[in-house]
């Protein structure tokens, strides 16, 4: 198949500009792309080509150009399309991760076999890394990716990636019961995390309150119409006077003061979704702990122990950066293979034949101040590898705390009282599938009061711009 069209490419002054793409090849040969008639990218099988119907404009859009990411690129991956050969008539929701497991490629890696395959560094990313995405009229998906929209209304399909990524942060972080939860900026990703809370407590039969929290008018009224139990106005109500008042905030303001505003907050936990590539409370690659989907925890004994709940592993293997207390790593050592020293120390035990048949991460890593911590996320400009393994855990020897920076007391206390910061991103399809079966009535709600503007594809440039404005929810941009 052959396919020759013209896209609109979001480069690293935030702006766009045209371009001619060819995709030529086929689902069991592979695919080559040229761009303006270079080879830009050589895709090997198992990827089906889709016509795209209409593609949901994402916060992560927005902020692309902070991303360590090439570009030019096609953006977009928020994507509801069309079959073409085969397929056509029938339609698709595209899961964003380019991996082995996606296209049904019998090689693997180590990150397979662990059972985290979208975390695997040879993966690309649907309209975020290399794979041109949904702001195009053409996408190249996955074949198990692409799955077959049966028993959701398109309307909501365009929502389903956001909305399966909203699951995720709860699935994550599950409310307790008796738990009083709050989402910190409940507008695009805020408003679809305030519904699968809400489909959540109803499927699962839960017992929790639900606050959303925001400064606008009509995010009062759509956070309610979303599932909130009761909304704060912070026009009216100042943010000290909600201090430590919620067992688990779900930050989505992708804003400095947003997180730090969700450090006072909260009781137990912060959730944070989105971030904006800044340095934020004083630690740095803040939005790569996301895309890791890493915890950061304080030191005890229990939390030695962490792992996310749906997988079947123990710890064995913990890195200690040279600033923690000796009380620490000799508990530690009691219980795991521990190593210790400096970051390039850490790369160069991961690259040993320690690790040669092995996850190239360590299980925890064990840090004392915010440097430390975020040379944990990233150790080297050089790559985009983490010393720890995705959704894996950081902990923070808080014994030192006082002497961290001052950008950085309030997470210093945070993490002294004992509190912890969770992270999640992409979710399960299928479940969010399921769920918004189970619950028609917050599948209309999605359809109803979430999608605030509409654009034609040739108006791309005014989508973008009106996304960037707080007072719209959720952009769409229509190809058919």
């Amino acid at each position: 198949m052959n396919l020759k069209f013209r896209a609109k490419d979001y480069t690293s002054d935030d702006s766009f500009e045209s371009a001619e793409y060819e995709y030529f090849g086929n689902e069991t040969e592979g695919w080559e792309i040229k761009r303006n008639g270079t080879p830009y990218l050589h895709l090997g099988p198992g990827y089906i080509p889709l016509k795209t119907i209409s593609c949901g404009v994402c916060s992560t859009d927005i902020d692309r150009r902070f991303l360590p990411f090439p570009l030019p690129q096609i953006i977009g991956h928020e994507v509801l399309a069309e079959g073409l050969g085969e397929n056509q008539g029938k339609q698709f929701v595209v899961e964003i991760n380019d991996t082995y497991e996606a296209r049904g490629d019998q090689n693997s890696d180590q990150f397979c076999k662990e059972g985290i395959p979208t975390h695997s560094p040879e993966r690309r990313v649907l309209g975020i890394d290399r794979l041109p995405g949904g702001f195009g009229p053409y996408i190249l998906a996955p074949v198990h990716a692409a799955i077959s929209l049966e028993g959701v209304s398109p309307k909501a399909a365009v929502l389903m990636e956001p909305f399966a990524a909203a699951l995720q942060a709860i699935l994550a972080s599950p409310p307790k019961p008796g738990d009083h939860v709050a989402v910190l900026g409940p507008r695009r990703l805020g408003s679809l995390i305030l519904a699968a809370l809400a489909s959540y407590r109803k499927t699962n039969n839960s017992d929790f309150r639900i606050t959303a929290i925001t400064r606008h008018d009509h995010l009062v009224a759509l956070s309610k119409s979303m599932g909130a139990d009761e909304v704060v106005d912070l026009r009216k109500t100042d943010i000290s006077q909600l201090k430590s008042q919620f067992d688990i905030v779900y930050d989505t303001t992708s804003t400095t003061s947003g997180f730090e505003s969700a450090l006072q907050i909260a009781k137990r936990e912060v959730h944070l979704k989105t971030t904006n590539g800044q340095v934020m409370a004083g630690i740095a690659h803040l939005t790569e702990l996301v895309v890791d989907e890493l915890s950061i925890l304080p030191y005890t004994e229990s939390n030695v122990l962490f792992h996310w709940k749906k997988e079947n592993r123990t710890n064995q293997n913990v890195f200690v950066f040279g600033g923690v207390s000796e009380s620490v790593k000799e508990n530690l050592k009691k219980q795991f293979t521990v190593f210790e020293g400096s970051v390039s120390e850490a790369e160069n035990i991961l690259n040993s034949e320690k690790f040669s048949n092995h996850l190239p991460r360590f299980d925890l890593v064990v840090v004392s101040n915010p440097e430390e911590l975020s040379l944990a996320i990233r150790p080297n400009p050089n790559h985009e590898n983490s010393l720890v393994r995705p959704r894996g855990a950081i902990l923070v020897d808080s014994s030192t705390g006082n002497l961290w920076s001052e950008e950085a007391n309030l997470v210093a206390k945070f993490f002294i009282d004992g509190k912890e910061i969770h992270s999640s991103r992409c979710g399960d399809f299928h479940m969010a599938i399921s769920l918004l079966r189970d619950n028609p009535d917050i599948t209309k709600a999605l359809e109803t009061n979430l999608i605030s503007h509409r654009f034609p594809s040739d108006q791309l440039e005014l989508a973008y711009t009106t996304a960037k404005d707080p007072s719209s929810v959720k952009v769409v941009v229509d190809f058919t």
